[in-house]
């Protein structure tokens, strides 16, 4: 060998001369028995070409074992255990090891190498051949602690419920993995046949504070690992938590709070003093916030007569990881607290009074003093104020003024006085001047069933979404004024604030025939508003006309039964082709549960058919409904919109079941039962009949629903027609009720031998197995 060669060799081995040389491997694998894998060694600062590359394996307690080896040009050589079955390959920086049918026994941990005058070594990847089923594990991170020296600060990995045994495990931060501080602990198996391990990570303060986020991951392949992290340091807010006045009646202790919220780590201590002196509180365990951070609250009890005499209490909170010394002081006031409730809509618009309410409270509403001011001066003129006896009560004073003198927004102060000479306590209210709404306005015409069978028909002229409520409505015929047959009804205040009201145009059929055209003309003075809708019957033109669109609601048997409910909206026209149906929920459009039957041709026209199925409780809820027809030859979508009436006071159904006379069954073919179902309202109810088990579907005859004027309940009668041979027979017969009264079906049931019905409630269940049989 020359001098050059010698020379190179020798600078090979000094420090700094040549180039690093790195195998890379991953940790650990896992496969299954019969199965196939693929080991890679990265490489880099070796020349493949020049350089033999080798496989070794070291099965658990036992020596080193040649696998195989791939030379610099390219030749191949394998132990017989793995000949046949294994493939050793490279490319420029990479040595492969393709092992196929793997046994049990292949379990060891490979290494790749570079034997030579110098040698290298990977790291060594760690092989499980197992038959069990891999299970992910579950990862926790635990609170951060201290160390003793204080410089470090402690998070614990807790990796649970994983199969097989080996695993990998691997700390980070958001910008990089992290290789030192960590202690990794032995797995142990569980009873369950799975493991658990733990990875105690060790990070300096100083590190700690740069951080944003710490990882543990935890897993068998790098693309299916289970990830946890740690947020990031968070200094803790503090709120102090005092008892009320009020809630100190009658007690003997009282309880200071101090809530310490979005820290982190979970690394705290609390302390309480009275007047500078230690007192011994108590902290509740921490626990998860939804910032990220952790929660907790620390509290001290004393004596009532300790706190009320108005020594400063402090509660003190170190957080070491934030850097955070923080204090909030305590001590006790007699505070007067006031609030003002302002006049509501229906008083101002049914009453046309504002009453104003004052409400005091105060650990002694007798020792106080209250008084109003409006607009700046005293007023006593339409007080009225109620004292208590007691202490628990708040102080209650009501001020009723004029709407004129409310609604034009003058203040109105209620101010709360300790004799002699405390500062009052106010509270103040004035009415918010509500800028004008205009009027939306709509004409309704009469239905073409109407204009063919009645001899009168109706315009109806809507009118809503105003404010305030003055508006005079008018009628006109090609122009002329009309005074005669209208009418209006009572202007319905609206839930937003606003108003509605509907003015209707009684007329003969013959004369909306005529082809005359009608206005309805709303003048809304408040918002300077004048609106004109008119209308024509062009019927029998041959123009067209805008489609007519209806809602219906869905039937209670619907609800009560399948608990859906199911809106129908029907569109007649003379020509639906290709109009389109759409809905709408509360403004949103609803593609689920729609159901369109294409245009239908009755009666001369055309018919579509459209039905929304909803949740029964959407329904209940109150949701708007609206069914949207849009066609390019309307110059505006025509639109109809529907929700659940507003009923009023619910009240229970009462069920009467009434047996078939003796002459009847004696005499007739048929045995009549009749039930009776009274004040119940709303209306809306569902009655069937069965006979023992069996749902009925024939021989029911339902009377309609009539309503009692006088006390607004509403009755109906049900009759169930059987032979008089199967009332003879024994046979219980039942009268079943629903309501919106009631959760659960109401069950009359009667039969030949009982002198009287009896009356029982059946649970849901009951009510569902029947279900089926409709």
């Amino acid at each position: 060998m020359g001098v050059a060669a010698y020379l190179c060799l020798l600078l090979s081995c000094l420090p700094g001369v040549r180039s690093a040389v790195v195998l890379n491997q991953t940790s650990t694998a896992v496969a299954k028995p019969g199965g196939s894998l693929k080991l890679t060694c990265a490489t880099s600062g070796l020349d493949l070409s020049r350089n033999d590359m080798t496989w070794l394996k070291q099965v658990s307690g036992k020596g080193l074992e040649w696998v195989a080896e791939i030379e610099g040009d390219g030749d191949k050589f394998y132990a017989p255990a793995v000949s046949g079955r294994s493939e050793v390959s490279k490319d420029s920086s990479n040595v492969y090891l393709q092992m196929n049918d793997l046994t049990l026994s292949d379990t060891a941990t490979y290494y790749c190498a570079r034997l030579g005058v110098l040698n290298y070594w990977g790291a060594g990847t760690s092989l499980t051949v197992t038959s069990e089923v891999e299970a992910l594990p579950s990862v926790h991170i635990t609170s951060s602690c201290n160390t003793e020296s204080g410089q470090e600060i402690s998070i614990l990995c807790l990796v649970k419920d994983y199969q097989p045994q080996i695993i990998s495990q691997t700390w980070s931060t958001s910008s990089r993995d992290i290789t030192t501080g960590i202690t990794m602990y032995p797995p142990v198996l569980g009873q369950n046949n799975k493991y658990t391990m733990s990875s105690l990570l060790r990070v300096p303060v100083a590190n700690w504070n740069r951080n944003d986020v710490y990882y543990c991951k935890a897993g068998y392949k790098p693309d299916n690992l289970v990830i946890e992290k740690f947020p990031k340091t968070q200094a803790p807010q503090l709120i102090p938590l005092v008892p009320s006045p009020e809630g100190l009646h009658n007690q003997t202790t009282a309880v200071l709070g101090c809530m310490i919220s979005g820290f982190s780590p979970d690394n705290i201590k609390v302390s309480w003093k009275k007047s500078g002196i230690i007192q011994a509180g108590s902290v509740l365990p921490s626990t998860p916030g939804t910032n990220g951070g952790f929660e907790t609250v620390a509290y001290l009890l004393l004596p009532v007569e300790e706190w009320t005499n108005k020594q400063e209490y402090s509660c003190e909170v170190t957080h070491a990881p934030s850097n955070f010394n923080g204090r909030i002081n305590m001590r006790y006031q007699g505070v007067l607290s006031v609030f003002i409730q302002t006049p509501g809509m229906e008083e101002i618009w049914i009453n046309k009074t504002a009453t104003l309410v004052c409400s005091v409270i105060c650990s002694d509403p007798s020792q106080v003093h209250l008084s109003w001011k409006v607009g700046g001066k005293e007023r006593s003129e339409g007080v009225m104020t109620r004292t208590h006896e007691g202490t628990r009560d708040p102080m209650i004073s009501e001020l009723r003024t004029s709407v004129e003198e409310w609604t034009s927004g003058v203040e109105f102060v209620c101010s709360a006085r300790r004799p002699p000479s405390s500062s009052p306590v106010s509270a103040r209210a004035n009415h918010n001047i509500v800028e004008p709404k205009k009027p939306a306005v709509r004409l309704l015409l009469p239905a073409h069933e109407e204009t063919e069978r009645s001899h009168k028909v109706t315009l109806e002229c809507v009118v809503s979404g105003f404010y305030p409520d003055l508006i005079n409505v008018t009628w006109s015929k090609d122009g002329a004024l009309i005074s005669n047959n209208t009418s209006a009804a009572p202007t319905a205040l609206e839930q937003g604030g606003t108003f509605s009201a509907s003015h209707f145009l009684t007329m003969s059929a013959e004369d909306w025939k005529s082809g005359s055209r009608f206005n309805c003309t709303v003048h809304h003075c408040a918002s300077n508003t004048i609106i004109t809708k008119d209308a024509k019957n062009i019927q029998d033109e041959c123009s067209d006309t805008r489609p007519s669109v209806t809602l219906s609601k869905p039937s209670f048997e619907e609800i009560w039964i399948n608990k859906t409910a199911t809106i129908l909206c029907k569109v007649v026209h003379s020509d639906l082709e290709g109009f389109r149906v759409t809905w709408q929920v509360n403004g949103m459009k609803r593609e689920d549960g729609v159901t369109t039957r294409g245009a239908e041709r009755i009666g001369g026209a055309d018919t579509i058919t459209s039905g929304l199925t909803v949740p029964a409780a959407e329904w209940e809820s109150g949701a708007l409904y609206t069914c949207v027809v849009e066609d390019k030859s309307l110059p505006t979508p025509e639109s109809r919109s529907l929700e659940k009436p507003t009923d009023g006071v619910e009240s229970r159904p009462q069920v009467y079941l009434l047996p078939p006379s003796l002459d009847e069954v004696e005499t007739d073919e048929t045995a009549t039962l009749t039930c009776l179902v009274t004040r119940f309202s709303p209306a809306d109810i569902y009655v069937a009949w069965m006979a023992n088990d069996t749902l009925l579907k024939t021989g029911i005859v339902n009377q309609p629903v009539t309503k009692d004027t006088r006390n607004g309940w509403n009755t109906m009668t049900s009759q169930l027609k059987v032979s008089p041979e199967e009332w003879n027979s024994g046979t219980t017969f039942s009268c079943v009720v629903g309501h919106g009264s009631i959760t659960t079906s109401l069950f009359r049931s009667i039969n030949k031998s009982h002198s009287k019905p009896t009356l029982v409630n059946v649970s849901l269940v009951l009510t569902d197995s029947f279900k089926s049989c409709v």
